[in-house]
């Protein structure tokens, strides 16, 4: 009886300490993000379509061994879900039925299965130097909307350069194999670079790039996506 008590009390400690150590470390990774300005609900918004309040332009560069496809758009938050998104142009020319499609689907996929929130175990302070922060983070699969959901196979890790107080950029690393858009991934390496818009004190995206090792008909070829975001304009 003496024996199983102690097993209890072990097993109960150790519950109380895992439960301590992950919302402590979430605790401490919020103090530390609210210091240098990062808004609350930053990595839960980010990712929503109908959260965004500026209008912007996009050049999607697509690179393969095989060709190079440069796709412009247009976004605007304040036109009805799933019409938000626009191809202008592919290759500097007018996109055919089929290319409108494929933009439509990457695209305009409703947005109501979540906002992207990071799972409350794994957030970390990854580093915590003279010059920057780093904090490791995961989202959660279900809360993830349609078109980021390869991002719950990745770890996150933000970069807050500490003299500017600003967000910097976000990179993002699979632990598994995954599907992007067409391709099914095997390695996969993001990045997002922001910039931060004085007037309305908001982080807006500035360029995001994706290399990928991606299997397409028994084959894995190196894909590169770049995504540059200009033109942004308050809308609401």
């Amino acid at each position: 009886m003496k024996k199983l008590i102690l097993l209890s009390v072990i097993a109960i400690s150790f519950g109380l300490f895992t439960y301590s150590t992950v919302f402590g470390q979430k605790v401490e990774v919020e103090k530390k993000l609210k210091e240098y300005g990062i808004p609350h609900g930053f990595f839960e918004d980010n990712l929503k379509d109908e959260n965004a309040n500026h209008s912007f332009k996009i050049k999607c560069t697509t690179i393969t061994s095989e060709e190079t496809k440069v796709e412009e758009g247009t976004y605007d938050p304040t036109l009805a879900d799933g019409e938000r998104w626009k191809l202008i142009s592919v290759n500097g020319n007018v996109p055919t039925n089929k290319q409108n499609k494929q933009f439509h689907k990457a695209h305009n996929s409703s947005e109501d299965s979540g906002a992207g929130e990071p799972a409350d175990d794994d957030w970390e302070i990854l580093e915590d130097n003279d010059s920057e922060l780093i904090i490791g983070f995961q989202y959660r699969e279900e809360n993830l909307p349609h078109k980021y959901k390869f991002l719950a196979k990745c770890k996150g890790k933000v970069f807050i350069n500490k003299a500017e107080k600003r967000l910097k950029k976000v990179e993002f690393y699979n632990t598994g194999p995954l599907k992007v858009k067409i391709f099914n991934v095997d390695k996969l390496e993001m990045v997002v670079n922001y910039q931060f818009e004085d007037s309305t004190q908001t982080y807006l995206i500035k360029k995001e790039d994706i290399l990928m090792d991606a299997r397409i008909l028994g084959q894995t070829i190196e894909v590169k996506e770049i995504s540059e975001f200009s033109d942004y304009k308050k809308v609401r």
